[in-house]
């Protein structure tokens, strides 16, 4: 008995169906020119690629992105001594930041065509950012270091909280209520790093120094800002400022639940012993010229910010122009950032050394020879040094305070951090907006760090003579 085949592999059943015709052949009723109209159209859309390999490019690129810095992340036994779990909150908290930061972008600086008002209304910031710090140092320091022992609590909270305050913001973006909740925001974000800074030394694996643990830190946050403050500014222009805030208070939140699932070596063991205040100006040679350091070099880049700022403008500087100082500066922050992270304490401290003077010399040039190359070279070397500069006081603070008052410490040396930017920022106001000037004010900053640094190393090295 023969068997046939089924119907549907059949050459002339009618039941089959008929394959459908070539794409540059037309179908009955259509003319030859509509068919060819067609086939050019299609091969048109063929060559351009699908619409959709754009998006899938960019997916993979961040996707790939994301792995690599996980990898970063638990790499070096990161993982193990609870780092990574660390840097994972940090890098959602950063992300919570820059989506408040990018919904509040722009209602303070230049939404004015007047530099007079600009002016004023940075003067406003400027008083804004040091209102924090009056809380810092005599409160949150004290408190922090008084409960070392539930720094998981510590973060959960501040971030729980600058959560709900976000959500809070998105119905106030039109009103004046919106001015003391953002300064709630700016009060826990500052208790916020005192606190992870003092945790650190807790979780640092025992292959890495402390000033890599630091700028594995930064590198997170940078990572995961930059991301979110695109998808904040996207969000901004399509939905408005309310829905980034809502979304930052999404993500701050998350940054809570992280929190309380962190390891617990974070914490410390319950104290009772309540300690003095850490002396910062009356501790050792090496706590005081890291910390002059880091306060001249913070103090020229708040220069440069509120000055390049308002030159640009004055200006009318292009676009490429002010892309070219700002990536400058950005590129010297993460040059910064690299170098601490892979090389030994004792280089990145002599790099340190040496980033005093160089942003000197080049802010010197640029009063004397004005021009778009010498203000990025300027402001690179500003945010090289600021980075080298802060990670090592971190460190140094991290090593030499002793743990029980090493959140107040760091309370005391960030306020003086933040009180010396908004000096720099107050310098940038008073002087005229004209690159001379401006940059001849900037160059003095690195020379009086370099000069006290200098004074408190040559009494270091001098021997004490006996008492008679």
């Amino acid at each position: 008995m023969v068997q046939q085949s089924p119907w549907w592999a059949r050459e002339n059943d009618p039941r089959k169906p008929m394959p459908d015709p070539p794409v540059d052949a037309p179908r009955s009723g259509q003319s030859q020119s509509q068919g060819q109209g067609q086939g050019q159209s299609q091969s048109q859309s063929q060559s351009q690629g699908p619409p959709g390999r754009g998006v899938r490019a960019a997916r993979a690129l961040t996707y790939g992105s994301v792995r690599r810095v996980r990898a970063a992340a638990h790499a070096d036994g990161a993982d193990s001594s609870g780092l990574a779990a660390l840097l994972g909150m940090h890098a959602l908290h950063s992300a919570g930041d820059a989506l408040v930061m990018v919904s509040l972008a722009g209602t303070l600086f230049f939404d004015t065509d007047s530099l007079g008002q600009a002016r004023g209304r940075v003067a406003l910031y400027l008083l804004l950012t040091l209102l924090p710090f009056a809380l810092l140092v005599p409160v949150a320091g004290p408190l922090l270091d008084r409960f070392r022992h539930g720094r998981r609590n510590v973060f959960a909270l501040t971030c729980g909280l600058r959560g709900l305050v976000a959500w809070a913001m998105a119905g106030l973006t039109a009103s004046l209520g919106l001015y003391p909740l953002a300064l709630t925001i700016l009060v826990l974000s500052r208790a916020y790093g005192v606190a992870r800074s003092a945790a650190l030394p807790r979780v640092k694996p025992p292959t890495l120094s402390l000033v890599a643990v630091n700028a594995r830190g930064n590198v997170a946050a940078v990572a995961s800002a930059t991301v979110a403050g695109a998808i904040g500014a996207a969000v901004s222009a399509v939905a408005g400022p309310g829905w980034t805030l809502r979304l930052a208070g999404v993500v701050l939140l998350a940054a809570a639940v992280a929190a309380v699932r962190l390891p617990a070596q974070v914490d410390e063991e319950r104290s009772y012993d309540i300690s003095a205040p850490y002396p910062l100006r009356a501790g050792p040679a090496v706590v005081r010229r890291a910390l002059v350091e880091a306060l001249a070099l913070r103090a020229l880049g708040g220069m440069l910010t509120i000055f390049l700022a308002f030159l640009l403008r004055a200006e009318n500087a292009a676009a490429l122009t002010i892309g070219a100082v700002l990536g400058a500066a950005v590129v010297g922050q993460v040059l910064g950032t690299l170098l601490a992270s892979r090389l030994p304490d004792a280089v990145v401290r002599t790099l340190t050394m040496l980033a005093m003077g160089a942003p000197a010399v080049a802010c010197l040039w640029a009063a004397l020879r004005s021009g778009t190359g010498v203000a990025a070279l300027a402001a690179g070397l500003a945010g090289l040094g600021g980075a080298l500069s802060k990670f090592h006081l971190d460190a140094v603070l991290q090593t030499e305070v002793p743990g029980r008052q090493t959140s107040g410490a760091f309370a005391r040396a960030e306020t003086g951090l933040q009180l010396v930017w908004a000096v720099g920022g107050a310098a940038a106001l008073a002087v005229p907006t004209q690159a001379t000037a401006g940059f001849a004010v900037a160059a003095v900053f690195p020379v009086l760090g370099l000069a006290l640094g200098w004074r408190i190393g040559r009494a270091q090295a001098q021997p004490k003579r006996p008492v008679m």
